[in-house]
């Protein structure tokens, strides 16, 4: 997968231990090898999200 994505093991697994927020054209590269939507992958934090 990491070959996939163009990046590191180190890189997925930081992602995926939710210790690295991957950037915009990472998080759509994903979202593509998953054929899934970045929101169904990805989710705002509540304590991240700006007041409305």
């Amino acid at each position: 997968m990491a070959h996939q994505l163009r990046v590191s093991r180190q890189t997925v697994n930081a992602i995926e231990t939710g210790k690295y927020d991957p950037s915009l054209p990472l998080a759509f590269r994903i979202a593509k090898l998953f054929d899934a939507p970045i929101e169904s992958i990805f989710e705002l934090n509540p304590e991240e999200q700006s007041p409305s």
